[in-house]
């Protein structure tokens, strides 16, 4: 891929690219999967926020390595679109409902139910292991590791879930509408 220094021009397809790349790097050298996706997207969106990142870090392994909550690469993406489109807190507080920002939440939701039959890290390592993990257990952490846990099986979910969001955002930072919307300002 062409070395850029920006993302302002670059096509879907690029943006996705590099979201996965990173993704993958950023799993396999420093794990925890919220944090990883998270890292890829703000990277890849020229974003500095590490509020938001350090937030987002108990949510790995389904929640407190829990293997029960959300995969974490759909929590990390979810937070970048929330991040971009999501209700402020004024909104919050007059009530106002932000349906299109869940609505692209829902499509990130829908490739992880599409691509794993399910959205909990259990549910994703059912589909990549073919079997669930208790990672608080020394011995199934050391077989999650043998099978390759943090260097091929987990960032190539983070890898996807980076991507996937990516494009979302992608998507909705190009509508027709959005652009008019910020020219006409």
């Amino acid at each position: 891929m062409e070395i850029k220094t920006t993302t302002v021009d670059w096509s879907k397809s690029e943006i996705m690219e590099r979201a996965r790349q990173l993704g993958y790097k950023y799993e396999q050298e420093s794990h925890y999967c919220p944090q990883a996706t998270l890292a890829a997207l703000l990277d890849v969106f020229h974003i500095k926020d590490d509020n938001i990142f350090r937030a987002s870090f108990g949510l790995h392994g389904g929640g407190g390595d829990s293997g029960d909550g959300t995969c974490g690469s759909l929590v990390g993406g979810s937070i970048m679109i929330s991040y971009f489109f999501g209700r402020s807190r004024t909104e919050f507080d007059l009530r106002i409902e932000n349906r299109h920002a869940t609505g692209m939440v829902k499509r990130l939701h829908e490739y992880f139910e599409e691509e794993y039959n399910g959205i909990r890290c259990r549910d994703v390592h059912r589909k990549v292991f073919g079997r669930e993990f208790n990672a608080w257990d020394e011995k199934e952490l050391q077989i999650f590791l043998d099978m390759g846990g943090h260097t091929k099986k987990c960032p190539e979910v983070v890898s996807k879930g980076a991507a996937w969001a990516a494009g979302i955002i992608w998507d909705e930072l190009h509508r027709e509408d959005r652009i008019k919307r910020v020219r006409i300002k």
